[in-house]
């Protein structure tokens, strides 16, 4: 028995008309994540938002139980995806801490701009957060706040009062990411993040300065000098930073551009590459104090030209070893001295106890 074509354009008619209806749901439904993604987020994360797409799911059933079926399983993948993207970017800050916070900083610090996922992921806990609403402040240990000062103190370009600047800093940042801070002004950090130049033994043909050439803007650092090779960390993963070894090949041909060849490093073979750099504990990847989730897990000694042969004082904390037995704060402050005997080191004790007592009380 033939289908009349009428019957059949009619047919035909109807499932264009399905298709159409159920690509304009799906458009509008990718506009609406679009512009206004908390809406899909609600639906999907919320008690009233899951009941809401049961009630739809239920209706749509005894509509038509085909395409309810379709809908129950694209729902349950996609909550499936949030779950798992939640549980991925592991967020430990709830929503109304998270919001408090945000209100506060654009009170006290309006001028910056805070990432909460970064900040909650990687940095701070839901305690500390609880603290900072609570008090003003993010939590230090007395430590890091005398790293911090001790910083302030011997920085050559900022002057400022160590305890007000304390006080302020403080409400910016948290323990985890001042200490980042820190321990990237020192020449640790300044390995990782920058590389430290190495003699290539082979010498480099394309870089190094024909016979007869001056290296005086070289030595003297007015000019890079692109002759040596140079190891650091390479971050373009965020958890994923790994050594690497820049040689620098010279122009190019057409654009005059610097080249240069990539090659990664092995940090096993680092104490043989690097004159001066020694493992603490056996050979591990240094990069990973750098990676977005900080890992301060392989502590090492690198001696540099004009710097002191200690580890950095932050770096100490962070490996939690005792590098330097030298104190930055003179012990015979705790001391009695007699000033009969010793009466200039007495004048000294009491306008170092004197000058201590003012800075901790601003």
């Amino acid at each position: 028995m033939k289908i009349p074509k009428t019957i059949k354009n009619l047919i035909n008619e109807d499932n264009k008309t399905k298709i159409i209806g159920l690509l304009t749901i799906l458009i509008f439904l990718w506009l609406i994540l679009y512009f206004i993604p908390e809406i899909i987020t609600s639906l999907f994360n919320t008690l009233l938002g899951n009941l809401i797409l049961l009630i739809i799911s239920i209706l749509l059933c005894m509509y038509n139980i085909k395409y309810g079926i379709v809908v129950i399983i694209v729902l349950v993948i996609v909550y499936r995806f949030f779950q798992l993207s939640k549980e991925k970017e592991g967020f430990t800050w709830n929503k109304n801490s998270t919001q408090d916070f945000l209100q506060i900083q654009s009170t006290i610090n309006r001028q910056n701009i805070f990432d909460v996922d970064l900040i909650q992921e990687n940095q701070a806990s839901q305690e500390e957060l609880d603290y900072f609403l609570k008090n003003g402040q993010w939590p230090w240990s007395q430590k890091v706040q005398d790293l911090y000062m001790e910083a302030i103190k011997t920085n050559p370009y900022i002057r400022t009062l160590p305890r007000s600047a304390l006080k302020h800093t403080m409400t910016v940042y948290n323990e985890a990411a001042i200490l980042r801070i820190l321990s990237q002004q020192t020449k640790e950090g300044q390995f990782l993040l920058n590389g430290v130049l190495i003699k290539n033994p082979n010498g480099n043909q394309m870089e190094d300065l024909p016979s007869g050439f001056g290296d005086f803007p070289y030595m003297s650092g007015q000019i890079e000098n692109k002759s040596d090779d140079i190891i650091k960390c390479n971050t373009i993963k965020e958890n994923g930073a790994t050594l690497e070894r820049i040689t620098y090949t010279g122009k190019g041909g057409i654009f005059g551009e610097q080249t240069r060849k990539v090659t990664p490093v092995d940090y096993k073979d680092l104490e043989n590459i690097i004159p001066g750099f020694t493992y603490l504990n056996g050979p591990c990847n240094p990069c990973s104090a750098i990676n977005t989730k900080a890992d301060y897990s392989c502590p090492f000694k690198l001696k540099v030209k004009d710097k002191s042969p200690f580890i950095s004082n932050v770096w100490q904390y962070l490996w939690n070893i005792n590098d330097n037995p030298l104190q930055s704060f003179p012990s015979f402050l705790n001391e009695n001295i007699n000033p009969t005997e010793f009466p200039i080191l007495s004048q000294l004790q009491a306008e170092l106890k004197k000058e201590d007592t003012y800075t901790k009380n601003i």
